[in-house]
């Protein structure tokens, strides 16, 4: 008589497992997200935050794409920009800072990305903290390349909207804040997780 092999089971550090947290009634057939009025609220603005996001990302990809042949996401041309921002080196605390970033070794995989495409270049001590950044000769006329397209495409899209000044204004403002409220409560969710 053969015997079957068993099904392994999932060992606990692979098996994802909810903390128990109590949650409102949900109402039949509500999604998880939207199960009151100002989550629903809630998730239709975060929806056109991530919508708003990705076509920016997708925007500043296909635009460094159209001067420079060098594959690079939104997120490289957004370190890519950033280090050319003012013409001073900076250093990875500064950029991570800069786009409100604190993933690390993805902004190191950027820079190291960077620098190979021969875009930037580092300067100073070899310690990882005290590098700096700054952009080559090649990343100088990229990023005016880039600037120059940009200048030519967005703005005069942007100004056939009405009142678009005025309202881009207290947009930005109101996202600012709605940031900081997004950091706080990332801060309770951190706090929580270090709870029995």
């Amino acid at each position: 008589m053969r015997k079957t092999p068993k099904a392994a089971a999932p060992r606990r550090s692979e098996t994802a497992r909810p903390k128990h947290q109590p949650t409102p009634a949900e109402r039949v057939g509500s999604w998880h997200l939207a199960r009151t009025e100002s989550e629903r609220r809630l998730s239709e603005f975060e929806f056109r935050l991530e919508r708003l996001a990705q076509a920016y990302y997708r925007w500043k990809a296909a635009c460094l794409a159209a001067v420079c042949d060098v594959p690079l996401t939104g997120d490289d041309v957004a370190v890519l920009n950033v280090v050319r921002m003012g013409d001073e080196p900076k250093r990875l605390s500064e950029i991570g800072q800069l786009v409100n970033r604190v993933d690390v070794p993805n902004l190191q995989y950027a820079t190291r990305k960077l620098v190979k495409a021969g875009l930037i270049e580092t300067e100073g001590s070899s310690s990882r903290k005290e590098t700096r950044y700054r952009v080559t000769d090649l990343g100088h006329s990229v990023t005016e390349a880039y600037a120059d397209l940009r200048a030519a495409t967005l703005p005069p899209m942007l100004e056939a909207l009405e009142d678009w000044a005025e309202k881009s204004e207290a947009a930005g403002s109101h996202l600012d804040l709605i940031a900081s409220l997004y950091a706080q409560a990332a801060q309770v969710a951190i706090t929580r997780r270090h709870q029995p």
